[in-house]
């Protein structure tokens, strides 16, 4: 066979296909592994984050019941004055809203 006929480049060509396709797979193969990665520092960040705000959450919650068990009578007032400002701010942008 002589070097310049069809099934010499034909070879060369497909094994060029190859190092090609392999160099493919390999990076295919890296992209996937980073994607794994990000994934899975992602939700460990995620569930990090969850538990912080669950525990401010639950210190939160704590202190305010702390609160009004020492303090009943201004902890009353103060639950009223929010629920009558909450029903002024309503009945305000329900006026502008049905009055415009």
């Amino acid at each position: 066979m002589e070097p310049n006929s069809p099934n010499t480049r034909t070879t060369t060509s497909q094994i060029d296909t190859g190092a090609a396709g392999e160099h493919a797979r390999r990076s295919i193969d890296e992209a996937r592994a980073s994607a794994a990665e990000l994934t899975a520092s992602g939700s460990d960040a995620l569930r990090n984050s969850t538990a912080r705000v669950r525990e401010a959450f639950n210190n939160t919650t704590d202190q305010t019941a702390q609160y009004v068990q020492a303090q009943p009578l201004k902890s009353l007032l103060m639950a009223l004055a929010a629920g009558a400002g909450i029903a002024l701010l309503a009945g305000a942008v329900g006026r502008r809203h049905s009055g415009s």
